[in-house]
């Protein structure tokens, strides 16, 4: 596949030049913990995740970790605090008004997604996750800064599954796909998020407030 190439330069938190990803990163302290029932902390975990699982789909993965206060552009990974699952938010100034800049997508109420401003990940550390699951959901997250939207299910896709994508990294966090690498492209050449196909339907809608309000129940 051609693509156009990236210079690759200080400019930004994150970057991509052909196949390779550089990534600037400050953790939060709660991430040089031990991960329970392992030799290695989360920091070291969350980056053998993103490494692992975009270094099989093509990428050659750098995260160079530097201390909250560094001046270069860096993301910020971070204990998730408003629920138990793990996401990716911009900082509260940039709320609302990416909806203007990406036609109204809900994705982009929180996430108002740029180069200079890839959001920062929240991880949720309180669930006993797997060493493997939690691999698997930091590299999702990691797409997120990457350019990439959601493809499964969830209430701000109006429960609605993007097609084809259940083995997609950004659905079920199973790998990333070949689509997925060049939405990232696509991403990081037009400094605009990505997203999948979404359908407004009230049936699925409605079916899943039903369905997420059993599993709350439970």
């Amino acid at each position: 596949m051609e693509t156009k190439e990236i210079r690759n330069t200080n400019r930004y938190p994150v970057t991509v030049t052909d196949d390779e990803i550089v990534c600037y990163a400050a953790f939060h302290e709660s991430f040089d913990r031990l991960f329970e029932g392992e030799d290695k902390t989360y920091a070291d975990i969350f980056t053998e995740g993103v490494k692992k699982h975009w270094g099989e789909a093509g990428f050659k993965v750098s995260i160079i970790r530097v201390g909250p206060d560094d001046k270069r552009p860096h993301i910020k990974v971070l204990p998730a605090k408003l629920t138990n699952t793990s996401y990716v938010m911009s900082r509260w100034w940039r709320w609302g008004w990416g909806l203007f800049t990406h036609a109204f997508h809900p994705e982009s109420f929180m996430l108002n997604w740029s180069k200079r401003n890839p959001g920062n990940i929240h991880m949720n550390l309180r669930n006993n996750f797997s060493v493997p699951r939690f691999m698997r959901v930091s590299a999702h997250e990691f797409g997120h800064v990457l350019g990439l939207g959601d493809a499964y299910a969830a209430h701000y896709r109006f429960y609605f599954e993007a097609p084809g994508t259940e083995d997609y990294m950004m659905n079920r966090n199973v790998k990333v796909s070949q689509r997925e690498k060049e939405m990232v492209y696509a991403a990081q050449r037009t400094g605009r998020m990505q997203y999948f196909p979404m359908k407004i339907s009230p049936r699925t809608y409605f079916k899943g407030i039903s369905e997420n309000i059993k599993k709350k129940r439970k």
